[in-house]
């Protein structure tokens, strides 16, 4: 997706790049949107899917970790980790400085991002010390430019050096150009509606696709731990099956688009208590609509 913006990173993990966090586009009330996704693969068969938690929906995958993590086996517990549901955030940011792929400076993108960095937005909106001035990093004229800096840690990317820097303002407060980038800014909604999030019977068919071709007692294991699967019915015949295989796969105001209080965000229905344990921030939304309510 063009729209998107990734970092370079070098042949050992490292990269950097400074952006702006960008403030919520017209009509919508935060600047962010957040969702739980199943990103992983089993022999190069890919399960990349929005976890229907986040709408209070039950979930094969998590359905299948809990039941694997109870069995307290260390091997199928690490499999769980692998598996488990990953909190992704999107948001619209200005690349001030890709010094691998230049051309991307100047431009309005969407930034898929995770925990880490959410948590430095957090403390940067309301920091631990009272003594420290709490700053709104997506706001065009007092918010501040991200440092992006990328290491790999034990195999892993990580974010702990990157950082906001000094409050400022976008393209010097220029305001013909601010309101040009006001007008790039991609709505973010769409990211989190309904339809984006298969049904259980789809999610379960694929998840089941994606981990039929592991060997191995472990793999099988979990197949296994679908307690309430109802048995299988006879292969239907092939004039049949070959039929079904061919069957498709189902207004802010310019002038200060960040100062204005906006209200707080509608709540989300809850996720059932069965499935796997909460990790987001629940008082992420909240924090950001008294911010903007003190201000």
């Amino acid at each position: 997706d063009s729209r998107f913006w990734k970092p370079t990173v070098s042949k050992d993990g490292n990269g950097s790049a400074r952006v702006r966090f960008l403030p919520a586009a017209d009509g919508e009330d935060l600047p962010w949107v957040q969702y739980h996704e199943h990103n992983f693969d089993v022999d190069g068969s890919y399960f990349i899917e929005l976890c229907p938690t986040k709408l209070g929906r039950e979930c094969p995958v998590c359905k299948a970790n809990s039941a694997l993590w109870k069995t307290e086996i260390k091997e199928n517990q690490a499999i769980v980790s692998l598996r488990k549901r990953k909190l992704v955030y999107v948001s619209n940011i200005y690349v001030l400085k890709d010094k691998e792929v230049p051309e991307n400076e100047g431009k309005v993108f969407l930034y898929q991002f995770g925990q880490k960095i959410f948590e430095k937005i957090k403390m940067a909106l309301k920091p631990k010390d009272e003594d420290d001035p709490a700053v709104n990093v997506f706001d065009f004229w007092e918010g501040a430019d991200f440092s992006l800096e990328i290491k790999k840690v034990a195999g892993f990317r990580n974010y702990d050096d990157s950082k906001f820097r000094a409050q400022s303002a976008l393209l010097g407060g220029d305001d013909q150009q601010l309101e040009a980038v006001y007008k790039q800014l991609y709505p973010l909604q769409p990211f989190v509606a309904e339809t984006k999030f298969k049904s259980y019977e789809d999610l379960e068919k694929k998840f089941n696709e994606t981990i039929s071709g592991v060997r191995g007692k472990i793999q099988k294991k979990a197949d296994e731990l679908f307690t309430d699967k109802p048995a299988e019915a006879a292969p239907a015949p092939k004039a049949e099956r070959k039929a079904k295989e061919n069957l498709p796969d189902t207004d802010l105001p310019w002038s200060e688009p960040t100062r204005k209080s906006k209200g707080s965000a509608k709540k989300e229905p809850k996720p059932t208590p069965t499935v796997e344990p909460k990790t987001e921030s629940d008082d992420s939304l909240s924090m950001y609509d008294k911010l903007t309510e003190d201000e």
